[in-house]
């Protein structure tokens, strides 16, 4: 059996810091913000391509921020760039320029990092075979 579909959910104190910054971010990777769910009960965003697979909610009251690492892959490495430049405009903090990570057993690795406003990892990837 295989698994059919894993959601990543990201919570956040900062919760519209947060969805600004993925807004903006994410669309070099091909990601855009596909359900948005704000009434009494409950506040969510799902972001993704074909099918919203990361999703932000705001962080439970009396609770501490667990940051994540998320990876999403990039069509390029030019889009690797934008997400990077784009993050940084949003709001985001770098974590790692782009560039080639030599470590990483799939080459090249071409990848940037940045943190959110809630300290939540954020990578974008292209590996070219």
């Amino acid at each position: 059996m295989t698994i059919n579909h894993l959601f990543v959910f990201v919570t956040a104190s900062k919760l519209q810091a947060v969805r600004s910054l993925y807004l903006s971010a994410l669309k070099p990777l091909g990601y855009t913000e596909m359900i948005a769910v704000k009434n009494e009960r409950m506040e969510l965003y799902g972001f993704g391509s074909d099918y919203p697979y990361l999703w932000i909610k705001p962080l439970p009251a009396g609770t501490n921020p667990v940051p994540t690492h998320v990876a999403i892959d990039a069509p390029d490495n030019a889009a690797v760039d934008k997400f990077y430049e784009l993050a940084l405009t949003a709001g985001g903090r770098d974590n790692g320029l782009p560039g080639i990570r030599s470590q990483m057993s799939r080459q090249p690795y071409y990848a940037a990092f940045i943190i959110d406003p809630d300290g939540n990892n954020i990578e974008a990837v292209c590996v070219k075979k």
